[in-house]
């Protein structure tokens, strides 16, 4: 291992390097996949058999004691795909005033959406010996622990084929009607606190010529900076279903005006294109440390 006090033999890396396969290009791949697509092009469709082979990837992903700590729903159908995108406020545009943009990500031509859930078996015990319940926060961290792992495997395998990728957490509902719960049919579980939806991939085919950033969507949200418990009822002080206070929202089109006012009285200055703000430039902190004897 070079430790920086001795010349590298770059030779000798770069054959190894492709001896088995390509680095470089996996490394590529993985810069891909960092970046999330907000537009998409619905002249063209994933074949059965790529759906097929990504959600393998998923059903087959690696988690702890092999056990099934998740769900997966996924459609490829453009009518079904938008209905459900409508619910997926939460991108943010503005914290002061807050608005909120919805994530195209979503709105792609396949979307691949993961259910956290109680799994049937129980092979984690404590250190008496007994059984963990299923509600135990462990056995919950397990389960995004698991997401995450086959979240990663599939958008590296879609990067691969040359699809691009986009995540998504937003699955709210509006005006309390538990869009999602009921669209998946885990309204029951999700309230019995057995199931929760967790993270969506949107995969599909950019538009090209296009900067990954700006969307189809001319809709903003103004009144809230996120997601969370919107409503374009006045009256509506709490959610009919869950008793959660509720944040009220007006959804504005962002062709039509140039200023507008939030429920709460506060004006906003409208933007002229839906244009998504991007982190990638920016530099992050993640620490890579070795562990000495």
């Amino acid at each position: 291992m070079n430790n920086g006090f001795e010349k590298r033999d770059t030779s000798r890396e770069t054959s190894i390097k492709h001896m088995f396969y390509n680095w470089d290009q996996e490394m590529e791949i993985i810069r891909n996949m960092q970046k999330c697509q907000r537009n998409w092009n619905y002249s063209k469709t994933i074949h059965p058999e790529v759906a097929d082979y990504l959600l393998w990837h998923a059903e087959n992903a690696p988690s702890k004691q092999h056990e099934g700590y998740y769900d997966v729903y996924w459609s490829t159908d453009r009518e079904v795909i938008h209905e459900c995108t409508r619910y997926t406020w939460g991108t943010t545009h503005s914290r002061n005033p807050p608005s909120t943009w919805r994530n195209t990500q979503a709105n792609a031509n396949m979307y691949m959406l993961f259910v956290a859930k109680e799994p049937e078996t129980q092979l984690n015990c404590h250190a008496d010996g007994s059984l963990k319940s299923n509600k135990d926060p462990a056995r919950w961290e397990n389960a995004y622990v698991s997401i995450g792992i086959a979240m990663g495997l599939v958008m590296r395998a879609a990067n691969a084929l040359g699809l691009s990728t986009g995540c998504n957490k937003s699955h709210g509902d509006l005006n309390g009607n538990m869009f999602w719960e009921r669209k998946l049919g885990i309204e029951e579980e999700v309230l019995k606190g057995q199931k929760k939806i967790a993270y969506g991939i949107g995969i599909g085919y950019p538009q090209e010529g296009r900067p990954r950033w700006e969307t189809d969507d001319y809709e903003l949200a103004i009144g809230a900076g996120n997601g969370s418990k919107l409503t374009t009822d006045p009256n509506m002080d709490v959610h009919p279903v869950t008793g959660k206070k509720m944040r009220k929202v007006k959804i504005v089109d962002i062709r039509t005006t140039d200023k507008a006012v939030d429920p709460y009285g506060v004006e906003h200055t409208i933007p002229a294109e839906s244009s998504i703000k991007i982190n990638t430039m920016r530099k992050r902190i993640i620490n890579i440390t070795e562990i000495k004897k």
